[in-house]
Order: structure tokens, then sequence, then C-alpha cells
């Protein structure tokens, strides 16, 4: 795994006067307002929280210092420029009005597999509901990116569903574009079987794109069946050129990439071509020979990627069900002392309420009720007056 030395450290509590005077930022902050200048890359934000040990150090930096690091003047003094005139306190109440949080590289809540890229997103913004309380991380440890053509056919559209569907029943997450075509049907198909679904944008999260998908992007997030994501700042157009580089985050969050029709010169080949680069299982569905849509499918099987006729190829291929149960096993690991202790309390024959008070020297009250969480947490069962784990 690549060891990230810039990661955000949710800790920090550093803070520092800007160029603006009277305002004070953290060093959380200072991520927030470098992510608004788009010039400054992953690569770039790399080299320079590296180089200043801080985001709030280098947010201070002169244009000198940026200049010496490598930057262009012409460059250097847009930053400077751009830091004079963001209105942090703005930006943020814009943030909280629209219910988009922000996730920085290192928060406990990033999702794992992209912390492994190299060019990973240094912060994600993210539009869920208030009431989902699934972090971001564990909406896609089993997940599944589901892919094609924006010019969909009626078969293209059957297959997305019957794959999708399988999925779905499995318990996995379908990661997609939110993009017309097959994005869209995927997550259509997720949302009306209420499964769990991540919708990536290439633009910020104020202006859902394409303006058709709104609704369905609005209903994911209010129906509570996923999250919202993307590395742009709100205000930020989703132009042409965002959609590749958005594309690494579309594989590299999920376990493996389905490829569902496409043309020669489709973006669902750069998809492809990126998920392969990063280690991703490539699937990709056989067309209709006379369908141009077939091309890019068939140009993947043919250069190594695994043809599929069903969720199941997916399924046994990703070894999901199992994935499924290493994920349900941490969901139900012992989250405070008095249950790791009353666990560790039951022999394995199994015991009485007042065996268990005496073992573990508790209150007999403490006892049923971290008893009564065990159970609901399927970590213990009654049998007949006597608790024994599972």
């Amino acid at each position: 795994m690549l060891v990230i030395l810039w990661m955000y450290d949710p800790s920090s509590s550093a803070s520092g006067e800007t160029e603006r005077g009277r305002l004070f930022m953290t060093e959380r902050e200072a991520w927030i307002a470098f992510s608004c200048f788009i010039p400054i890359g992953p690569a770039r934000y790399k080299l320079i929280v590296s180089y200043f040990s801080s985001a709030l150090k280098a947010w201070n930096a002169s244009k000198n210092e940026f200049i010496n690091i490598g930057f262009k003047e012409d460059l250097a003094q847009k930053f400077q420029e751009f830091k004079k005139s963001f209105d942090l306190d703005s930006y943020k109440q814009k943030m909280e009005k629209l219910g988009i949080d922000a996730l920085c590289l290192g928060d406990k809540g990033y999702p794992e597999r992209l912390k492994t890229l190299e060019d990973s997103p240094y912060l994600l913004y993210a539009k869920k509901d208030p009431g989902w309380d699934m972090s971001l991380n564990e909406l896609a440890e089993v997940s599944v990116a589901v892919v094609g053509s924006r010019k969909m056919t009626s078969y293209g559209r059957e297959m997305c569903q019957r794959i999708v569907t399988g999925l779905v029943d499995a318990g996995v997450t379908i990661i997609s574009g939110l993009a017309l075509g097959i994005d869209g049907a995927a997550h259509r198909t997720t949302i009306e079987l209420n499964g769990k679904t991540v919708g990536i944008l290439g633009g910020g999260l104020d202006q859902i794109y394409p303006p058709t998908n709104k609704q369905l992007g609005e209903t994911i997030v209010k129906n509570r069946l996923g999250v919202l994501l993307s590395e742009y700042p709100l205000g930020y157009p989703a132009m042409p050129q965002n959609f590749p580089i958005r594309n690494r985050i579309v594989s590299g969050m999920a376990l493996g990439v389905i490829i569902i029709e496409g043309a020669e010169k489709s973006g669902t080949l750069l998809t492809a071509a990126l998920a392969a680069s990063q280690g991703r299982d490539v699937f990709a569905v056989p067309g209709p020979v006379t369908s141009s849509t077939s091309w890019a499918p068939h140009y993947l099987i043919r250069n190594g990627a695994k043809l599929i006729e069903s969720a199941r190829d997916v399924l046994d291929e990703l070894k999901i069900q199992s994935k499924i149960l290493q994920s349900k096993s941490k969901s139900t690991l012992p989250e405070s002392a008095d249950e790791e202790m009353l666990l560790g309390a039951i022999p394995s024959e199994g015991a009485d309420v007042d065996t268990i008070v005496r073992i573990s020297s508790m209150e007999t009250g403490r006892v049923l009720g971290t008893l009564m969480t065990l159970e609901l947490k399927g970590m213990i069962k009654n049998v007949g007056g006597s608790y024994i784990k599972i």
C-alpha cells in the first residue's frame, strides 16, 4: 500500500492569520480553501503540504516561496490573488446550507481503497441526508462500479438492470457517475431495489450535471440510499475535461468495474484502463455484433477483461459473499469496554445471568443492558436462560 505522509491529521488544531487580516483559519479549513483553487490538484498539493509541513503554513506562504518550490510566476501570482478574494466564511455557510460535508484524506471515513492511489483526491465533497450515519468507507467497502455508454440501447438497459439487481440483492453498493445512459440506469435500478449507491460528479455538488439527472441525485440523498461525491468545489462547472479525471475515483473506490456498452472512442475505455492500472478487476458484458456500442466491451474482452453474463459471474470472481461476511463481522465487534468484558466473561459452554455477574464483577443492571446489546448484534444468544457466544 502506498504510504501517504501528508494526510490530514484530524487531531490538529493549528490555526493562523491569513492575508485577509482578521480571518483565522484552522488546518482543516486550509484544506477546504486549497480545494477551491483548481490549478492545485493532488500532485501539486502533495508537494506543497510536504514542503511546508501543513496546509495552513502553505496558505500563508509568500509568492516567492511558491516559486522556490517550482511554481511558475503567473501561477504563484494567481494563487496570491485567489487567497485575497476567497471568502471562507461565505463558502462554509453555503456548504452548510446545502448539506455538504468535506472529507479530507486521512479522515476516518475516507475510503480505504482511494487512499492507495497516487493521485488520491485530497478532499472529497459529500452530499448526504443528515440522517445518514454510514461512513463513506463503510459504504464503499463492498462496492462495484457500473459504467457504460451514454447512448444506451434497450439491450444495454436490460443487461444493466439484470446485473445490478443481482449485485444489489447480494448487498453490493453500486458506484457510478450519475451520467446519462448506463450510469443513470445503474443508479435507478439500485434505487428501485432500495439498495445503496454512490454518484460521483464531475463538477460542484451545488449544480448536478447533467440537469436531467438532478432529480435522480436528489432521490439518492433524500431517500437515504447513498451519497453524492465530488472533488470539485461548489460553483465549479462540469466541464468535459473533468470527467476523465473524475473516472479514477469511480474505479478507485470499487472492487471492480463493469463495462456495459461503449463505442470505439468511448470514455468507458478510459475508465477500464484506469481500473486496470489501479489493480481493479475489469468486467465486460458482450453485446450484439451488429451494434456500434458493443465495440468497447468486445475490445476489452479481447484484451483481458472478464466476460460476464450475470451478476453471479462478478460475485464469484470477486468473492463478494465472503467480503460481505467480513464487513458484517467488523460492524459487530465490541464497541465498549462493557461489551468486551462480558464477551470474555461468558465461558464456551455458556452461562446464566448470575454467573456472568459473578465472573465479570459488574452490576446486574449493566450486565443485563449489555447482554441485550450483544444479543441484538447477533454476538450471543439466550438458550433456555443461558447465554452462549455465537
